[in-house]
C-alpha cells in the first residue's frame, strides 16, 4: 500500500478503515505522536492481525485512554466498566459521541440517547472526532471476553420469560444482538449490567442533574423505570451468565 502523504494539503481520510479514501483538502497537519500510534493501528486494521496481535494494539494503548479501563487487564480490576471488545462499530461510534456531546443527535428518535459519566465525560472528548471511527473499530475488532473468563464460572436461571422477552426483543436471545446500534449483553460483568438498569430507571425519575451516571434512551428509559431492584438482580445475573459468542 502506497504510504499516504502526511505533509502539504493532505487528503486522507480514516473514517472509513475498510475502505480508505480521499477526504477535503485540508491544511497540513502535524504527525504527533497520537496520530503516528493510530495511524500504525489503522495499518494494522486493514491489513489484518498479524501473529502476537496483542503487541499489535501497543500503539492504540499510547494514543486514546480507552485501554486503561477497557482491556482485559483493565476489565479485572473494574467490575463496573462494561466490555466493549467485540460490540457493533455503529454501536462504539454512537456511544462515543454520546459521551462527547452529552447526547447523540440522529434523525431517528429511536437512536437518540444522553449519557453523563464522571469519567467517560472527561475522557471520551479527549478522542478527536475524525479518530472515532478508528478507536470504535479496533475495538469492534478483537474477541469479545465473557464475565466467566474474569469472575469464574458462574449459572444463573433464565428470567420470567415475559421479562425476557421484552430484553431478547432488542438484544437477541440470551443477549446477542443482531442490531448495530444495540450493545450484546451476554458475558458483560454483573455488577456493570446491575448498575446500567439502575442508571435507566432512576435517570428517569431524577432527570439530567442526577449526579453521576445519567443515562437516557427513548426505549431503555421507559423499560428501565419499570423494574424492581430484584428483576434488575435477576436479568443482570443472567446476562452475565451467557456466553457472548
Amino acid at each position: 500500500m502506497r504510504p499516504m502523504p502526511w505533509r502539504g494539503r493532505t487528503k486522507f481520510c480514516i473514517s472509513n478503515i475498510r475502505r480508505p479514501k480521499a477526504c477535503r483538502a485540508g491544511r497540513p497537519r502535524e504527525m504527533t505522536a497520537k496520530r503516528l500510534a493510530l495511524a500504525a493501528v489503522c495499518a494494522w486494521l486493514v491489513a489484518g492481525a498479524p501473529a502476537g496481535g496483542a503487541k499489535a494494539a501497543e500503539p492504540l494503548a499510547q494514543a486514546v485512554p480507552c485501554l486503561p479501563c477497557h482491556s482485559v487487564a483493565g476489565m479485572l480490576k473494574k467490575p463496573k466498566v462494561p466490555s466493549i471488545l467485540g460490540q457493533d462499530t455503529k454501536y462504539l461510534i454512537h456511544q462515543i459521541t454520546a459521551f462527547q456531546r452529552q447526547f447523540a443527535p440522529n434523525s431517528s428518535s429511536f437512536l437518540r440517547l444522553e449519557r453523563k459519566h464522571p469519567v467517560m465525560s472527561q475522557e471520551a472528548p479527549k478522542v478527536e472526532h475524525e479518530d472515532i471511527a478508528l478507536v470504535a473499530e479496533y475495538f469492534a475488532s478483537q474477541a469479545c471476553v465473557n464475565a466467566w473468563q474474569l469472575d469464574g464460572n458462574r449459572t444463573a436461571p433464565l428470567p420470567n420469560p415475559l421479562l425476557a422477552n421484552r430484553c431478547f426483543l432488542c438484544h437477541g436471545q440470551g443477549g446477542r444482538t443482531t442490531h448495530a446500534f444495540v450493545p450484546s449483553l451476554a458475558g458483560q460483568r454483573q455488577e456493570y449490567l446491575r448498575v446500567q438498569l439502575v442508571a435507566f430507571r432512576d435517570s428517569m425519575a431524577e432527570g439530567p442533574s442526577r449526579p453521576g451516571r445519567y443515562r437516557a434512551h427513548r426505549m431503555m428509559t421507559r423499560q428501565g423505570e419499570k423494574l424492581t431492584d430484584a428483576q434488575i438482580d435477576e436479568l443482570s445475573a443472567y446476562f452475565s451468565s451467557q456466553r457472548c459468542r
